[in-house]
């Protein structure tokens, strides 16, 4: 039984210390919103709610297939100010829905906006970051220019502005669109203790059906090698090998990610702030939330014509 009751409170800031609305396309997740005393609908039930009502929100597509379309999301919510939770791109599952709530009711967003603003300043006044822990030790060397994924620097969200929780959580450093090499240089051995696998929502149709494969796989991997770290040696941006226990995947797990897009590595993310008891992350359940979770992920793939692979080492600090 859950109780998302806490929500109200951690995500307070976002909206001016009024309650959002919860919307979904599932009816597992919004019954126990409503069962916690929440105020949740499901997509098709908007046209009949007070406008009022959706001044603020909190979005949740489980699946692009029932998520509304672009005209329907400008209709009702252009005014709002929206918090989306994409469990689509990732999971596609009410299970994953509900386990990343159920996380979200301990954060504090303004320690992550905190740490956002903590990891920018880094990037504007060093001209390195080492990055060691738990058998990770990358050296990213900066650029003048860097590629950043928006992160969020303040903790509320006015009218007419659509958030990914992603913002909250994390400074990624991307590299180009076209799949040049990136701003920055990573050079070092990366080793994960977890995996994240995401799709963007306009490749649904093609990539979608290969995120719970790659997911699947890599977890294979871990089993069969007794739980052993997957370890990425990078050299000049570029993943040369990507090991598991006693097996070489590099091929296999690049094969999964887009064509043009595996000679470097897409992005190096720095979780905003580590919040939370690492006891209670699930590892088996493919979540955004878990890329974030603490320490750092770097991804492969852009998740466009392939999967976007993020793998996560959550115990790494900022070598002094």
């Amino acid at each position: 039984m859950y109780d998302f009751s806490p929500l109200l409170k951690s995500l307070n800031e976002a909206f001016g210390g009024e309650a959002p609305t919860f919307l979904c396309d599932s009816p597992l997740v919004v019954e126990p919103l409503k069962a916690s005393g929440l105020e949740a609908y499901l997509f098709d039930e908007v046209p009949s709610v007070d406008p009022a009502r959706l001044r603020n929100i909190v979005m949740i597509p489980v699946s692009f297939t029932t998520t509304p379309t672009g005209a329907f999301i400008e209709r009702h919510f252009a005014q709002s100010a929206m918090l989306v939770i994409p469990i689509g791109s990732f999971c596609q599952s009410p299970r994953g829905a509900l386990y990343f709530l159920s996380m979200l009711c301990d954060i504090e967003l303004q320690r992550c906006i905190d740490g956002n603003l903590r990891w920018l300043d880094h990037m504007e006044t060093a001209e390195r970051l080492r990055i060691v822990g738990n058998g990770t030790d990358v050296t990213v060397t900066l650029a003048d220019e860097l590629y950043l994924m928006s992160p969020k620097t303040t903790a509320g969200i006015v009218p007419g502005e659509w958030v990914s929780v992603a913002q909250y959580l994390e400074v990624g450093l991307v590299g180009h669109a076209n799949g040049a090499k990136p701003m920055h240089t990573m050079n070092g051995v990366f080793s994960a203790d977890g995996v994240v696998i995401a799709s963007h929502r306009y490749a649904a149709k093609t990539v979608l059906p290969t995120v719970n494969k790659a997911f699947d796989y890599l977890l294979d991997v871990r089993a069969r090698n007794g739980g052993a770290p997957i370890v990425v040696e990078i050299e000049d941006s570029r993943p040369v090998s990507i090991v598991c226990g006693t097996e070489d995947i590099t091929e296999r797990a690049k094969e999964y990610t887009d064509p043009n897009k595996r000679k470097y590595v897409t992005e190096f993310g720095f979780a905003s702030d580590a919040q939370w008891d690492f006891d209670k992350v699930d590892w088996s359940v493919n979540s955004q939330l878990n890329e974030a979770i603490g320490g750092i992920h770097m991804g492969l793939g852009t998740g466009v014509t392939g999967v976007h692979i993020d793998l996560v080492a959550p115990h790494v600090t900022l070598a002094a």
